[in-house]
This record gives C-alpha cells, sequence and structure tokens, in this order.
C-alpha cells in the first residue's frame, strides 16, 4: 500500500497560508509572464489559460489577500497530452520568480533530471516552498540530493521514481525538517535506512521497494513524533522490534505484505491507542490473537491481520469498537461471524479461506452494512442459497466463490445491486438458468465451476450485459449454438470451455473485441470462419485475439491463413482439422501454439520456427511429413519443440541447436534416423527472463492480469486496506501434453520455464548416446527408448543432478550399467530393458529399491536382483586349472609352509594367553562360559545349514 497523500494535504492545510482559486484577485504582471513562459518551456498545450488574471487560470491558486501565486499543480496531466520531449529535462529556474510559491506538483512528467546550473539547489530561493511532489517521474538519487538545499521543506512526495535509493540520501535528508516524506515504490534495497536523526518526521512511507533483512529497534524506535508509518509490500523478515509499541502517537501502521513472524498474544500495539490503521496482513502470523485485546483502541478503523501461517486462530465474541475496514483472510475462525452483528459501518470486509461455516451471510452482511463495498467470503464452507436484501444495496465487489452455496441464483441481482463491479459465485452448486445480469458499472462476471443450465444463445441475446468486460461461464451445461451471435458486446475476455455448445461458429463473432476466448472442450462443428484471427481485437484496432483457445471440439477443415494474427495463445488441438499448416510470416506475434491431435498433413512451414516471439509449439499426434527443415534460429525464444507422433523422417537437424533457451524437445513417434546431434548438449543452459506479452502484459500464465479492478476506497483521509485485484485465472488451464515420467501429463504453460525433456523415442537413431550429455545439467526427462542405439551408457549421465526419468529400453546397448547412476537420487523413472548389456544391476538401495525387475528385463547377460539370475556361482570360486612349472609348485609349497607355521603360532599363543587369563580372571571365565550357554547352540546351528547349503550348490554343479 503505497503511503495516500490526502493525510499530507492536510498536513499541508496547517502549514500553508489561506489560498484561493479566483475570487477576482488581480494577478501579478511578473507572475503571470512567468507562468505563461512555464507553460511554453514544459510544452503544457492541454492548459487552456485565457484572460490575464492568472489567479483564475486552472491549476493555480493564490494568496486570499496578496495575490501571489502559492499552490501549481502540474501533476497527472490528461491523457490527451504529448509532450514534445520523452523523460524531460527540468528548468527548475523557471519556477523562481514565483517567490511566494508554497506548494508545487510535477508529478508524472516523466523528468530524469535537470538543466546544467538550473537544478533543485535553485529553489532554496523560494523561501515558502513547503510541499514538493515530485513522484511518477525517473529521477535519481543524485539528482534529487539537491533537494536538501529546500530548508523550508515539509512535505517531500518521491513515489514511483525507481532509481532513488541509498542510505545516503536519507542521511543527507535528515538535515532538512521534514515532517512528511513518501518513498514508496523507488529502488532501496537492503536493510531499512537509519532514521533516527529524523526527529522532524510524522509521516513516512517506505512501501513497494526491495527493503530486506531484520528491523533493528535502533533508530526507528526513536521517531517519538511518528504518526504514520508504512513499511508494506517489502521482503523484511524477522521479529517486529517490541519497542514499536512505544510510539504512543502512532495513528497509522502498514506493515503488510512482508517475511515477519508474530506470535500471538502479543501486547505490542496494546499501548498504542490512538492506532486507527492497523495492518499485518500476508506475514507469517501465529498463535492465538483475542480481538477484546484492542477494546481501549477506540479509533481503530482499519485492521488487517490476514496470514501465511496456517495455525493463526483469531477469537472473536464482540467488537467494542466499529471498523470500516476488516481483513481475516486465512484466518482460523471455524465458526459463524456473528460478531458482525454489532458492526454497522463496515466498507470493506475480508472472511476468505477462514473456516467459516453456516449459512450464507450475504443477506444480514448487506442489511446490516448499508455502505459495505468490498465483500469477500471465497473458499469457506457457506451453505444455503444467495439471499439478496430487500432494498437496493450499493456494493461493488462479491466474491463468495469456492463455498457449498446451491439452489438458483436470484434473478433480481441487476436490481437489487445495480452498483456491482465484480461478481465471483464460481466453485459452488448453483443450478439452474443464467438470470438477468445487466449493472451499469459490471465488468467481471464468473460464474465457472456450477451447474447451471441454460441455452448459450439466450444467455447473450438477453441475460448478460453489454458492458461486461470478462465473463467466464466455464464448467457449466450450458447448451444450444451460436446462431446469431450479437456484435454488441464489449467483451474483451470470454471463457465458455467445458460445456455442452455445440454447431457452428458465427461470423458475428469477429466483431467482437475478444482479448480472450475459450470454447474449449464443448460440441462444437463445421469449420472456423475466415475471419476467426482478425477479430475487432484490443482497442478497436486490427489485431488477433490475445489468446484462443478451440481444443477438444469436433471442429473440421482448414486452419485460416489469418489464424497467423493471433497475438499470444493459439489452441486448437484435440479436433478433425485437415489440410496443411498456413504459413504464418515473421511479423507474426505468436508465442503460444498447439495444434496437437488434428488431422493435419504436408510439410511443416520453415517459416514457424522463425517468428522470433514463439515461445511453444505442439504439433504432435498428426500426419505431418517430410524433413523437419528449419531456419537458423539464433534469435528465437523458442522454450517447447513437440512433433510427436508424426511422419517426419530424415536426419534430427543441427539447426534445432541454435535454439538457445529450448528446454522441451518431443520428437519420439517419428521416422527419424541417423545420430544424436552432438549439439544437442546445449539445450536448456539458459533461461529467458524477459519474456513479455505485446503491450507489456507477462507471458507468465500466473500474472496476466484481465479486467484490472482496483478499489481504492478512503475512509477519514486514509487509503483503505483492500486493493481488491482482479486475476482472469481462465488461461491457467492451458497446456501441452508430454510424455514425461512415463505417463501423459499436463504441463501449464509457466512449466516450461521449468522442465528441460529431451523424448526422442520410438525412431530410427543409430550410434552412440553422446558423451558430453552431462553438461545439459538442468535435464529432468531423457527418453531415447526404441531405437537403433549402440555403445556403452555414458558414465556422465550420473552428473545429471536433477533427471527424475531415465528410459533407455529396446536398444543395443551394451557392456555394464555404470555403477554411478546410483548417484541420481532424484529418479523416478528408469528402464534399459531389452539392450544387450552385461555383468550386475545396480545396487537394489534408495530410489534403486523401487525399481523392479520391469527396469532390465530382456538383457540376458545381466544378473542380480530385482532379476531371478544371481550373479553368484560355485563355479566361479573354484581356481581354473593351469599348467604350473616345478619352481611354481616349490614356491607354492614355501608360501603354504610358512603360512601353516605362522598360523600355528599364532593359535598356540592366543590359545594359552586365553587360557592364563581366564584362570586368573574368574569374573572373565564366568562370563565366557554364560555366553557359550547363550549363543552357542545357536552359532552351531548356523553353521550347520551354512556347511549344507554350500554342499548342495556342489552337487547342483
Amino acid at each position: 500500500m503505497c503511503y495516500n497523500f490526502t493525510r499530507m494535504l492536510l498536513v499541508l492545510a496547517l502549514l500553508l497560508p489561506e489560498i484561493v482559486s479566483g475570487s477576482g484577485l488581480r494577478c501579478k504582471e511578473e507572475e503571470q509572464r512567468a507562468l505563461l513562459h512555464i507553460k511554453a518551456e514544459m510544452s503544457f498545450s492541454f492548459l487552456k489559460w485565457e484572460g490575464k488574471e492568472c489567479c483564475n487560470w486552472e491549476r493555480v491558486a493564490c494568496h486570499s489577500t496578496t495575490g501571489h501565486v502559492t499552490e501549481l499543480d502540474f501533476g497527472d496531466f490528461p491523457n490527451d497530452y504529448t509532450s514534445n520531449i520523452d523523460h524531460a529535462m527540468l528548468n527548475a529556474t523557471l519556477f523562481l520568480p514565483l517567490r511566494q510559491l508554497s506548494s508545487l506538483s510535477l508529478s508524472g512528467l516523466d523528468i530524469y533530471g535537470y538543466m546544467p546550473g538550473a537544478g533543485f539547489e535553485s529553489w532554496s530561493g523560494l523561501s515558502n516552498l513547503k510541499m514538493l511532489n515530485l513522484s511518477h517521474n525517473y529521477l535519481n538519487t543524485s539528482t534529487i540530493s539537491s533537494l536538501v538545499e529546500i530548508q523550508s521543506l515539509r512535505i517531500l512526495d518521491l513515489h514511483d521514481n525507481p532509481y532513488i535509493q541509498g542510505d545516503v540520501l536519507v542521511k543527507e535528508f535528515t538535515a532538512l525538517k521534514l515532517e512528511v516524506v513518501n518513498l514508496c515504490s523507488c529502488g532501496f534495497s537492503g536493510s531499512l535506512p537509519y532514521l533516527g536523526d529524523w526527529s522532524s518526521l510524522k509521516a513516512l512511507s517506505l512501501a513497494n521497494n526491495y527493503l530486506n533483512g531484520t528491523l533493528t529497534s535502533k533508530g526507528l524506535c526513536r521517531l517519538e513524533n511518528l504518526e504514520e508509518l508504512d513499511l508494506s509490500n517489502n521482503d523484511f523478515d524477522g521479529n517486529i522490534p517490541p519497542c514499536i509499541g512505544n510510539l504512543s502517537s502512532l495513528k497509522l501502521v502498514d506493515f503488510s505484505d512482508n517475511r515477519f513472524e508474530l506470535k500471538f498474544p502479543t501486547s505490542m500495539f496494546e499501548r498504542v491507542v490512538s492506532l486507527r490503521y492497523l495492518s499485518l496482513s500476508n506475514n507469517h502470523l501465529e498463535g492465538t490473537l483475542s480481538i477484546s485485546s484492542f477494546s481501549n483502541h477506540s479509533y481503530l478503523e482499519v485492521l488487517g491481520l490476514s496470514t501465511s501461517a496456517l495455525n493463526f486462530q483469531v477469537e472473536v465474541f464482540s467488537l467494542s469498537f466499529q471498523l470500516q475496514d476488516l481483513e481475516l483472510s486465512n484466518c482460523n475462525l471455524s465458526v459463524e461471524p456473528t460478531f458482525l452483528y454489532s458492526q454497522q459501518k463496515l466498507r470493506a470486509l475480508d472472511l476468505s479461506n477462514t473456516g467459516s461455516k453456516g449459512l450464507s451471510p450475504v443477506l444480514w452482511l448487506l442489511e446490516n452494512n448499508t455502505n459495505l463495498v468490498l465483500l469477500d467470503l471465497h473458499t469457506n464452507l457457506f451453505t444455503g442459497p444467495l439471499r439478496l436484501p430487500l432494498l437496493t444495496h450499493e456494493i461493488s465487489v462479491l466474491d463468495t466463490s469456492d463455498n457449498n452455496l446451491s439452489g438458483e441464483l436470484p434473478v433480481d441481482v441487476s436490481t437489487k445491486l445495480p452498483n456491482l463491479y465484480y461478481l465471483n459465485l464460481s466453485n459452488n452448486h448453483f443450478d439452474g438458468p443464467l438470470p438477468f445480469i445487466s449493472m451499469a458499472h459490471q465488468q467481471y462476471l464468473d460464474l465457472s465451476l456450477n451447474n447451471l443450465t441454460d441455452n448459450i444463445q439466450n444467455a447473450f441475446s438477453v441475460n448478460l450485459a453489454y458492458q461486461l468486460n470478462f465473463v467466464d461461464l466455464s464448467y457449466n451445461n450450458f447448451f444450444g449454438s451460436f446462431t446469431n451471435i450479437t456484435d454488441h458486446l464489449q467483451l474483451s475476455t470470454l471463457l465458455l470451455n467445458h460445456n455442452k455448445i455445440s454447431g457452428e461458429l458465427p461470423l458475428g463473432i469477429c466483431n467482437i473485441s475478444f482479448i480472450v476466448l475459450d470454447i474449449s472442450n464443448n460440441a462444437l462443428s463445421g469449420v472456423l470462419p475466415d475471419c476467426i484471427g482478425r477479430t475487432a481485437g484490443i482497442l478497436g484496432l486490427e489485431f488477433g485475439y490475445m489468446a484462443l483457445s478451440l481444443s477438444a471440439n469436433h471442429l473440421e477443415g482448414s486452419i485460416p491463413l489469418d489464424i497467423c494474427q493471433i497475438m499470444w495463445l493459439l489452441d486448437l488441438s484435440d479436433n478433425k482439422l485437415s489440410g496443411s499448416i498456413p504459413p504464418c510470416s515473421n511479423n507474426s506475434y505468436f508465442q503460444v501454439m498447439d495444434l496437437s491431435k488434428n488431422n493435419l498433413s504436408g510439410n511443416y512451414p520453415m517459416s514457424w520456427l522463425n517468428v522470433s516471439d514463439i515461445i511453444a509449439i505442439d504439433i504432435g499426434q498428426n500426419m505431418l511429413s517430410g524433413e523437419l527443415q528449419i531456419w537458423n534460429s539464433t534469435e528465437s525464444r523458442l522454450n517447447a519443440f513437440l512433433a510427436r507422433d508424426n511422419m517426419f523422417g530424415g536426419h534430427i537437424p543441427e539447426q534445432i541447436c541454435q535454439f538457445k533457451y529450448l528446454h522441451i524437445l518431443d520428437l519420439a513417434l517419428n521416422n527419424f534416423s541417423g545420430q544424436i546431434p552432438s549439439c544437442i548438449i546445449g539445450m536448456g543452459l539458459k533461461y529467458d527472463s524477459d519474456l513479455f506479452m505485446p503491450f507489456g502484459m507477462s507471458t507468465e500464465v500466473g500474472e496476466l492480469n484481465f479486467g484490472d479492478a482496483n478499489f481504492i476506497l478512503y475512509i477519514n483521509k486514509h487509503i483503505i486496506l483492500n486493493k481488491y485485484k482482479i486475476e482472469a485465472n481462465g488461461l491457467q488451464n492451458y497446456g501441452m501434453e508430454l510424455m514425461s515420467k512415463g505417463r501423459f501429463d499436463l504441463h501449464w504453460y509457466k512449466i516450461l520455464f521449468l522442465e528441460c525433456t529431451i523424448d526422442l523415442s520410438s525412431n530410427k537413431l543409430v550410434g552412440n548416446i553422446p558423451e558430453e550429455i552431462d553438461q545439459i545439467t538442468l535435464l529432468t526427462t531423457l527418453n531415447l527408448s526404441n531405437n537403433h542405439l549402440t555403445g556403452a551408457i555414458p558414465d556422465s549421465i550420473s552428473k545429471l543432478q536433477h533427471l527424475l526419468s531415465l528410459d533407455l529400453s529396446h536398444n543395443s546397448l551394451t557392456g555394464q550399467i555404470p555403477r554411478e547412476l546410483t548417484k541420481l537420487t532424484s529418479l523416478e523413472v528408469f528402464s534399459v530393458a531389452y539392450n544387450n548389456l552385461s555383468g550386475p544391476t545396480l545396487d537394489m538401495k534408495a530410489q534403486f529399491a523401487t525399481f523392479d525387475n520391469r527396469s532390465y528385463e530382456g538383457n540376458p547377460n545381466l544378473c542380480g536382483p530385482p532379476l531371478s539370475k544371481s550373479c553368484f556361482s560355485y563355479h566361479d570360486t573354484k581356481l581354473p586349472s593351469q599348467n604350473k612349472t616345478e619352481n611354481d609348485q616349490a614356491d607354492e609349497s614355501i608360501d603354504f609352509l610358512i603360512l601353516f607355521s605362522s598360523f600355528s603360532l599364532f593359535f598356540v599363543v592366543s590359545f594359552w594367553g586365553l587360557i592364563t587369563v581366564l584362570y586368573f580372571k574368574s569374573n572373565w571365565r564366568y562370563g565366557l562360559f554364560n555366553l557359550v550357554d547363550e549363543y552357542g547352540d545357536v552359532i552351531y546351528l548356523r553353521v550347520v545349514l551354512f556347511v549344507r547349503k554350500i554342499r548342495a550348490a556342489q552337487r547342483d554343479n
């Protein structure tokens, strides 16, 4: 949570003289000229300054009596503002004629420095300048160090300048009598800078930085005047210094989104009765907290106690104060939240994943809290129907997903909750038809994973509002066809996968500005519309989808050429598509393409692997043939190439080794011949840490964010705790099938960055396994089975410490199995069956004790467990007959005589020595007799059995 500057403005109101905008004051001529000069030099063409009275101009405020300009606000310029200079150089001297200036905002102007001789030190002459806002720029530490010359500064906002950092900077600023400092979202890293000399400080934000380590009491706890402290969203760990509880003036404390460890009960905050805002959310809270410990906090309005621990218990029987925001996500309540009956001022409530049970509390919570804007009850055990209040309610965000709610959805959702922006009722047991949903502000609707049953045509033509941005109706029972889909929908994301929708895709679907469209796992038929790739696109521009999935349907015919305009993900797998793959050019924006499990034929277009942005390709289980020809692709970012179960032939092209980011190569079940390319050892050595979607959206599935809704709610001049971020996780269903660990696994897209797999099985490859294969250090799966490979198994495989699956079966490998393979401690699948290997199997220890005879069978010369053939034979113990000379026999006789004499002497000395000791040591003598009595029979029996076993072996041989 970045610090809220409304609080700063309150302080400013106490510091600055009375200001007025307009009121007929006569503008100072020299100040008017200065303002016009500033407008011209800084290209503020959006300002419509007309007339000679500058006190009436927008973004200008003057003193109520003197008429001097006291306040300028050039921050947050309109969307139509276009600066002539990117990352502008500021001329700070432009503002020097405004001698009475007390407040200046230059926020968001892309300033990255200042002109020579025109730096911030020139503002030392502005003796009344108390508030300065330079946020959302590109200033760095050295650039702003000259701000220390402005001795009059009391409020300084530098948040969202990513190049500001360093303890030295903080130390320099302590020379100023600053009271409010915002360094949120800068570049601070390492431990918390020393703050003990900043005695004037009342409010400080270092949120959203890269600070880490533990907080020490030194410095921080000396800030006796501190009222607001925000260290949220960093990487602090360890304990919170108990001395924080001695800062009796604290009103706002936000330590959320760190790794602090806090054990309850604790008295740390009990003495800080002035607290209005306390957030410890998303840390490691454990133990038991009784809310009654805050009984003296009559001003408390925001309380955040969400935790990352699993054993944090919150006991709430009643609250003696009225909260406006309560966050208990992941806390253990395990009871119906009846304590909230006494809370009637709530604006945001998060009880998600608290184990709460009982009937759905939505009705009485809304009726009891008419100002409630956000209600999050997801992942609990609530039951019963979803009941709405009798009167309309202003709630904007409602999430009751992942519960056991049932029955039909209320038909009056739109009338009772007209201001809903976000509605998530997914993963419940709702059934029946889809009600009419048309709220003025509705953007996000998720009804997935229910039992809703309705005609999809009815849903789109009547029920769904045109202004909806994100709709997820997946995993339901919607049926029917898109006979006449309207082109008035403004949807950007539509997820209809896993339903019973049939029929053809209409041409009208191309008139909707989709970003993501998923109608996979339905019963669609017919051919793909020629326009399917050139939808109205993002913001009405002529681009294709970000993501299109029509997999697991009954589509047939050819793939239109316009499909090449898809911008991120295309999944047409598991259909009946035929013909050739369209030759998309290197101007395409594909990143993930899955055309597997179709009837595609012909050659694979070389142009596909020349698309520089493509990350993953799956063309497996088709009828593609010919040689796999690949352009030189040194600039490609290809991570995965899967072409299994086709009819490709010829040699594996060495150009495939030029994909320096390649981590998954699956060419199994084809007709490839020749040797394994030796250059393949370069696979998996490099990861691309800068993979981004167009328009700056990350390709990491977990970070996709469609329909973003950040609810910033204000209470008593403070930003509210909850910033509800909506994430469209529908794309997490996309993946590629890949033979790994002996079975088909579904690999999510993000796994492409974690797996390193080579599967060349079931081809006609010959030659040896490359000895240098150990250079693929991150290899997790190696399958070379069902080929004609020869030679020995390389010892170097034992160095692949990440290997989970190794299958070398059904080849012509010879020699012994390297004993070093037992070093592969992570191995889960292992097979060398049906080769010409000889010698003993690997020791049955660690994970190799789990592999049965199927891992070794089909090798006649292998022996040892788990095979039934033993490596031990009596004949192996007999010395082979040799022709010996007389000298050899004489030498053996002498050796035998020396051995016999030595043994006899040792026996005599040892025997009589033992007898002598036993004669004089009676306790030893009695101990020996007892030992013989106890174990003599057992030893005798084992000797007899051993002798009989030897004699039986002699008879068998």
